[in-house]
């Protein structure tokens, strides 16, 4: 599944972050706290701020 919403991605096991086609983090056991934070670091080029 693919999807913006940190509380869809939250019934995953594992959430994976790309930016440009790359895979720039995850997390395992996410929740939709933990998925809005991690994405929250994100600027526009999927660097961490």
């Amino acid at each position: 599944m693919v999807t913006h919403d940190p509380v869809a991605a939250a019934y995953a096991d594992r959430v994976v972050f790309l930016a440009d086609g790359r895979i720039v983090d995850e997390l395992t056991h996410p929740t939709a706290d933990t998925v809005l934070d991690r994405m929250r670091r994100f600027d526009a080029k999927g660097r961490t701020s």
